[in-house]
């Protein structure tokens, strides 16, 4: 185990050596624009009058990010209604946007064929190309040049020669601002000043039927974004008895691939007034049983974002300290400012990962009183 644990630190000292060397040789070739169409931009900002189409990059593949930027969506299709909105999306995070009438066109990204999907764009000629990257990998520059946007916005890229306008830090947002604000000078840019904070997800024509269930009750979902991140049985069983203790029961959601873990935590823990939801397929049936819910406990900031959809009550568990900037919790926090968070403690020693099961359980279970018990 300490043998795993010293190639793994050895390989990140040497991956972050060769990422600058990586990132500077993908600057040198993709940076670059055949042409300025300067005629499109007033000022710092697009001449809408002229533009008919506006691709969003989103490839990360991060759901939650998606859920937030269904907000942009929307925003540009109230003022603009007639402008084609396409959106680049990967994995589960495009069903985030499956039935959104927002979004006329979803493209497929796929690590090493960005050619073949910038080709496809380039023939679509959409005006403008919207990026969210804080740091661009190279096949990202690379299908940014590929794609041919006419305008190319991005996050802090003033000193780039492949975008025309950038959202920068201090000048159209403050880094401790919420994800939204951030969002909201994007919006600017296009013509929008004013905007709705509130994110957007379509269920109505899902095609996948999850077993109905009687009565759903607190959703709690015990995965994060990494092992780290995730519930253990103990703070399962922690959190099931408390909310048990105020009559409230509790359903479990997951993606597909932990559905046997929590069916055993079920069986081994029948005492417990506990649902395992069946049947969840995709992101879209996890929110369709999170919609009929009378609030949700996540250690994940993308079940966060889904329950500000629906306006849930929300207990949400997050890294101390704000994370490796300091300001996580401030930019991906719940939507609704009432919606507190806590935090787990700092991680052990240099070079160890936090664990999220070392938050405050006191803290907890008076939080879930202050939500639910108070009208048992």
């Amino acid at each position: 185990m300490r043998n795993d644990f010293m190639i793994r630190k050895v390989n990140r000292v040497i991956q972050d050596f060769l990422r600058p060397i990586r990132l500077g040789i993908g600057k040198m070739i993709w940076d670059r624009k055949e042409k300025k169409s300067l005629e499109l931009l007033q000022g710092d900002r697009v001449d809408m009058k002229k533009i008919k189409s506006i691709l969003f990059l989103r490839y990360d593949g991060k759901i939650g990010d998606m859920v937030i930027n269904t907000l942009l969506f929307r925003e540009v299709k109230k003022v603009y209604p007639d402008i084609k909105i396409g959106v680049v999306g990967r994995g589960a995070a495009k069903d985030i946007i499956k039935f959104n009438p927002y979004v006329d066109e979803i493209y497929e990204y796929e690590k090493g064929k960005e050619s073949s999907l910038g080709e496809r764009v380039r023939a679509e000629g959409y005006d403008v190309v919207i990026d969210f990257s804080e740091m661009l990998r190279v096949n990202q520059m690379k299908l940014i040049n590929l794609c041919g946007g006419k305008i190319n916005i991005g996050l802090d890229k003033e000193d780039w020669k492949l975008f025309d306008l950038s959202v920068a830090e201090n000048k159209d947002y403050k880094n401790t601002d919420h994800v939204t604000v951030r969002y909201g000078a994007y919006l600017k840019k296009l013509g929008i000043d004013s905007y709705k904070k509130q994110y957007d997800i379509y269920l109505e024509d899902s095609e996948e039927k999850i077993t109905e269930l009687d009565s759903v009750g607190i959703v709690l979902n015990p995965y994060g974004a990494s092992k780290h991140k995730h519930f253990n049985s103990e703070t399962l069983r922690f959190i099931i008895e408390s909310l048990n203790s105020i009559g409230r029961d509790a359903t479990l959601i997951y993606s597909p691939d932990k559905y046997v873990e929590l069916q055993n935590f079920v069986k081994n823990n029948s005492d417990l007034n506990v649902k395992l939801a069946e049947n969840i397929k995709s992101i879209l049936d996890s929110a369709k049983i999170i919609k009929q819910s009378e609030g949700v406990i996540t250690p994940d900031t993308s079940i966060v974002h889904i329950a500000s959809v629906f306006n849930k009550k929300l207990i949400s568990v997050y890294p101390p300290n704000g994370g490796k900037y300091g300001v996580d919790h401030l930019v991906w926090g719940p939507l609704d400012s009432e919606n507190k968070m806590i935090f787990c403690q700092p991680a052990s020693g240099v070079g160890e990962e936090i664990d999220i099961n070392t938050f405050n359980k006191e803290e907890m279970k008076a939080r879930i009183f202050k939500y639910w018990g108070e009208c048992s």
